[in-house]
């Protein structure tokens, strides 16, 4: 038995070139969007923007043609497949798993001292600045 092979050969790098002629229409898009047909809103003034007309359709073209090579290389190349892995059996650890401790909850009266607290230290920290600039 002789098993037949098929070779296809598939342009390096062909991703890039779909990427690089979809940017190359972005750009002639912007170009043809700022030119002079847009700003008179016209179509009179197309020689004015034959340039940027041409290289969008030369763009277009080739970025159909590359997406075109590239689905139709896709679509011929086997995919690979990896072999089955049997699978194990794991069981899970007997892990600690870290626990947010409850809220503490503050009295009125708590809250109250905290805050004259923070007060007083505030207006010791102004009284030495305070000093401190006036020396």
């Amino acid at each position: 038995m002789v098993k037949e092979t098929i070779e296809i050969k598939i342009l390096h790098e062909i991703e890039y070139k779909v990427i690089g002629n979809a940017f190359g229409v972005l750009i002639a898009t912007g170009g043809l969007l700022a030119g002079t047909m847009v700003r008179q809103r016209s179509f009179e003034y197309w020689q004015e923007d034959i340039v940027l007309i041409a290289l969008l359709g030369i763009m277009s073209f080739n970025l159909m043609r590359s997406f075109v090579a590239a689905m139709t290389a896709y679509q011929v190349v086997p995919v690979k497949t990896q072999p089955a892995r049997h699978r194990e059996n794991v069981q899970p650890d007997q892990a600690v798993v870290a626990q947010i401790p409850a809220p503490v909850k503050y009295t009125a009266e708590q809250v109250m001292d905290e805050v004259a607290k923070r007060i007083e230290s505030q207006k010791a920290d102004a009284i030495k600045k305070n000093k401190m600039v006036n020396s």
